[in-house]
């Protein structure tokens, strides 16, 4: 498995297609040309921060334009991963550099640097997180495939979920929201910790064009995720929860 020679060659594709060569993004560059100018952020990323804005922001309607940064972004967070890493291991990092691209804040400087920081972090904590909870009644949650969650993200005509799969899904998560609001109702919850949650974790995962959370929502949404861990456990354990 190697998903850089498979982004490479994604890349090289869109490359090769006239048509699909210059990508709006202000810079007026063809598609070497913003990666150029991406890669090119020290010691001033100024023109690196602006690029990689108007590219994320032109990824919003064109898959095009991420395929781009994430091709521009991967020989950073190829060098920072461990040359030991499995294949796998790799492909999850690009697969949080992905999510980490359209969930982020792009306001500050050392764009670039930043988002690859935050994706090897996150990779490096799920690698190393505990799935499996209980003594007596032992359970393990299962990881969701990124192409699972690429489907609950993209909302393009044709492309549809098993029906059997979107039934049983919508049962578990109407069966989590009884539980939990039975809960907040009983005092056992409090309900922003309900409202964090579902807010931040249950909505953005079936909800195209939201605005990019905050670190303050992040971190919210990641305590009340340990707080509803029982009910996460119960309810929706072979989920992206």
């Amino acid at each position: 498995m190697n998903p850089y020679r498979d982004l490479d060659d994604a890349y090289q594709r869109l490359a090769r297609r006239p048509a699909r060569r210059t990508i709006p993004t202000g810079q007026g560059g063809d598609l070497d040309a913003i990666v150029v100018a991406i890669r090119d952020d020290a010691p001033d990323s100024s023109r690196s921060d602006q690029t990689l804005r108007a590219l994320i922001a032109a990824g919003r309607t064109n898959p095009d334009a991420l395929t781009v940064a994430l091709y521009a972004l991967a020989p950073e967070l190829r060098g920072r991963v461990s040359r030991a890493a499995t294949g796998e291991y790799h492909a999850d990092a690009l697969g949080d550099l992905a999510l980490v691209i359209l969930d982020s804040e792009l306001d500050r400087p050392g764009l670039a640097h930043r988002l690859v920081n935050r994706a090897h972090n996150r990779v490096w904590r799920n690698a190393r997180h505990v799935h499996t909870r209980g003594v007596v009644n032992v359970t393990t949650t299962v990881p969701c495939p990124p192409d699972r969650l690429a489907l609950l993200h993209d909302h393009r005509p044709g492309i549809t979920a098993d029906i059997a799969d979107a039934v049983a899904d919508r049962v578990d998560l109407e069966r989590f929201q009884a539980a939990i609001e039975s809960a907040v109702a009983e005092g056992l919850i409090p309900s922003e910790v309900w409202a964090a949650y579902r807010d931040h974790r249950l909505r953005r995962a079936v909800s195209a064009g939201l605005p990019v959370s905050s670190s303050r929502e992040r971190v919210a949404a990641h305590r009340a995720a340990g707080r509803l861990a029982p009910y996460i456990d119960a309810y929706l354990g072979l989920h992206a929860a």
